[in-house]
């Protein structure tokens, strides 16, 4: 009998919520930053007392935990680097992402046994580089977002004893890989250090060289503003049993900074196809898109998959792209007696609300909740707000981790940016 081929769908974790809710919701292994060293200087991160934690956590789980060590490392970082290695090789994760060389060597002389993954940041697009990484000792090469399904299929032949990991899901960036320098430029913000302030997304004006007098022109088309870097996010779901029969091993997700509802929707929906695919009987199912729609998103696009990008991978004429239909307003903390459950409110949330539940399996379970008990004084209320607690009776099964979400009003939309992690 033929053994069939684990694949393994990696998600973000910005933090030990984000962790917990991606493997609630099937993930087989989570991506994490410490408090250094990493590309999302904006997120919440773990500090090493938290990592020791998350670490154990996900090992209790029989899951999989990596930590981003993928900065373009200068020499003052280099003396304290050591240390943090040493230290994550003592917690047990099960591997290091890096894109230097130099950090690359010193995993490799302070962790000898720790497990390398070359991130994408190392702009990885053919099979000799990937090689080269492989003979040096890299367990995994995380590979170029710029890369074709033929190109992946290649390079997955002639290096087969190396794990190829891609991106699935998420934001684009304008430059090679992320390696970008008009966010450095621009703003003193380095987007090698997790501080990118998204100049891409900006509207340009050209001046002409030798008529420097005459101002800015503005870049249009047809008359209109043009956001001439601004690329759309990147979804796959469509085709995602091509990405796996090119031989990918590892599904990426991306997104540490955004909310615990992407993270959840977008697992789930990845999870459902996945599973589909190992099944043998895959059959593409629309509402795994449909859901992917509910979060808040650019416009999507299927990236350098299929082959070159046009101008419809892009969105030219603005930067306020994002697009949402559905916002969080609950996550389920525990079961009690009497079919009681405790929540934690994100967002206000009313008794005239229909609420939405979302479980792991399963389409959402629509509900009114009749009202609401506040847990300070025990009385019942019709509003809650959000960072507050509150008891409601329901017939639906809910778990912990289990999360409520409200139907947006009609051209209601919002950055799915965590907004804790700012």
């Amino acid at each position: 009998m033929q053994q069939i081929r684990k694949i393994e769908l990696l998600a973000p974790a910005g933090n030990m919520e984000k962790l917990k809710t991606a493997f609630h919701f099937g993930a087989d292994a989570v991506f994490v930053g410490g408090a250094a060293f990493n590309l999302r200087g904006m997120s919440s991160n773990f500090k090493n007392s938290e990592l020791k934690e998350a670490i154990d956590y996900v090992h209790t789980l029989g899951k999989k935990i990596y930590v981003t060590l993928n900065i373009f490392a200068h020499n003052t970082e280099i003396e304290y680097m050591p240390k943090f290695i040493k230290l994550l090789d003592e917690y047990g994760a099960d591997g290091v992402i890096v894109a230097d060389l130099g950090v690359f060597q010193l995993v490799r002389e302070n962790a000898p046994n720790l497990p390398i993954h070359v991130s994408t940041q190392a702009n990885n697009t053919n099979w000799m580089s990937v090689k080269m990484y492989r003979d040096l000792g890299a367990k995994r090469v995380i590979l170029s977002r710029e890369m074709s399904l033929k190109e992946i299929k290649e390079i997955k032949e002639k290096v087969p004893d190396v794990e190829i990991e891609v991106f699935i899901h998420g934001a684009m960036c304008m430059a090679i890989s992320g390696r970008c320098l008009l966010s450095n430029y621009f703003t003193n913000r380095d987007a090698n250090r997790g501080i990118c302030a998204q100049d891409c997304r900006w509207n340009y004006k050209v001046i002409a060289e030798g008529h420097e007098e005459k101002g800015a022109h503005d870049v249009v088309e047809e008359g209109e503003q043009t956001f001439i870097f601004n690329a759309k996010d990147l979804c796959t779901i469509e085709f995602i049993d091509k990405i796996i029969e090119a031989g990918v091993d590892s599904l990426k997700i991306e997104g540490r900074m955004k909310s615990i509802y992407y993270n959840s929707t977008v697992v789930k929906q990845y999870r459902h196809a996945l599973d589909s695919y190992m099944s043998g009987k895959y059959v593409y199912n629309p509402k795994w898109l449909n859901e992917l729609q509910t979060i808040s998103h650019r416009l999507y696009s299927k990236g350098f998959y299929l082959g070159k990008t046009t101008e419809e991978d892009q969105n030219y004429n603005t930067n306020l792209s994002y697009s949402q239909t559905y916002q969080l307003v609950a996550n389920v903390l525990e079961k009690r007696e009497n079919n009681q459950y405790l929540l934690q409110i994100r967002n206000r949330l009313s008794v005239d609300d229909e609420v939405e539940l979302i479980r792991p399996a399963g389409d959402p379970q629509k509900f009114r909740i009749t009202e609401f008990l506040n847990t300070k004084n025990d009385e019942t209320v019709n509003v809650v707000h959000p960072n507050t607690l509150a008891l409601i009776t329901s017939e639906l099964e809910m778990e912990p981790k289990d999360l409520l979400r409200v139907k947006l009003p009609l051209g209601e939309s919002e950055s799915d940016i965590d907004k804790e992690s700012n």
